[in-house]
């Protein structure tokens, strides 16, 4: 919702209100809906990048729910944190850069304000800093997954989407230190940083939205499983488009304990014994596992054609008794009557 709003905000000011035209270009009589507009892009902006972070940050705990990995908890637990921070401070400093808060956006009035460009620029160093802190948070998590070269570079591609994000937040920055500090066209040179603020909150909500393409990220990954040699039959027996994305902290548990029978592996299939509950494994199927039905059918219907089963189960009632001799000699018989569609028993 404030990515939309931001992006509305962009288009309006610069398609009605001039800020794409030099600054004496400008009628008086717009420059007090020109400043609102640019308020209220500032407060959209603060906005819509704290909420894409956050959801980064709630998608980062789903990987570790099940898991023993504090340290890595406790780095989004101080990234939460200084992002609600700068939301908080940046959104009351927004508001209230001047006193009254409409001598911002009332020419002539009498009052006080801070320096928006130091301001300003506080703010596009402090936000560019989240935005990297919030793309390196996983990339640990991700260097000790266990699986294929090509999955790993796969992976780490879709969290290093969040450096796309930097970049343009660098490229902002300099165009803000341009715009209000440097010159004193304002209109004029503050046209790239609108097209900038819109480019970065845009391309962090994709990198926000990377989990839901999984279904796109499953096939080629399962292409990449079926030529490269150190990917296993296991897994695709196992009815995985790819090898799931498994991490191991051998450190939390340099004792596992013995591996359990477990009925979802096949006879030839070694069990593993970092799978079991009591190992520090988490498996991160966000984006990978595909379903059995979807790849090669359910194990039972694999196993069932190869007659390692078999044949179903009869279905009985509680209530049905099963069939005597006598019954069977009693079959019933019909004879079609006029109508050919309709049959009766005798």
């Amino acid at each position: 919702i404030f990515t939309i709003g931001l992006t509305a905000a962009v288009l309006l000011a610069n398609q009605t209100f001039g800020w794409d035209r030099h600054i004496y270009d400008i009628p008086m009589s717009k420059w007090g809906a020109n400043l609102k507009i640019a308020m209220a892009a500032k407060l959209l902006f603060t906005a819509a990048a704290t909420f894409t972070r956050l959801s980064l940050f709630t998608f980062y705990y789903r990987l570790v729910k099940d898991s023993s990995r504090q340290g890595f908890r406790w780095m989004v637990h101080l990234n939460v944190a200084y992002t609600v921070a700068i939301f908080f401070t940046f959104i009351f400093l927004g508001t209230f850069l001047c006193t009254p808060v409409h001598l911002y956006w009332t020419i002539g009035a009498e009052g006080k304000c801070l320096d928006e460009g130091a301001a300003t620029m506080a703010a596009g160093i402090i936000n560019v800093t989240a935005d990297f802190l919030c793309t390196i948070t996983p990339m640990p998590l991700v260097a000790q997954l266990s699986m294929p070269r090509r999955q790993r570079a796969a992976v780490m591609f879709l969290f290093s989407l969040g450096f796309l994000v930097t970049i343009v937040g660098c490229v902002r920055t300099w165009y803000i230190y341009k715009a209000l500090v440097l010159e004193y066209d304002l209109t004029w040179y503050s046209y790239p940083l609108w097209i900038a603020a819109a480019i970065e909150i845009d391309v962090g909500v994709i990198c926000a939205s990377a989990p839901v393409l999984r279904p796109l990220l499953s096939k080629f990954l399962l292409y990449a499983s079926s030529h490269d040699p150190t990917s296993t039959s296991r897994h695709r027996r196992k009815g995985y488009s790819a090898q799931t994305l498994t991490a191991v902290n051998s450190s939390l548990n340099p004792n596992p304990s013995p591996s359990h029978p477990n009925d979802s592996y096949p006879p030839h299939a070694p069990h593993d014994p970092k799978s079991s509950p009591s190992s520090p494994v988490f498996e991160l199927r966000a984006w990978t596992e595909r379903t059995k039905e979807e790849d090669e059918g359910s194990e039972e219907a694999i196993m069932r054609g190869r007659g390692d089963l078999g044949p179903p189960p009869e279905c009985k009632h509680p209530l049905t008794k099963s069939p005597t001799p006598s019954d069977t000699l009693r079959t019933p018989h019909f004879t079609p009557t006029s109508n050919p569609s309709i049959s009766i028993y005798r």
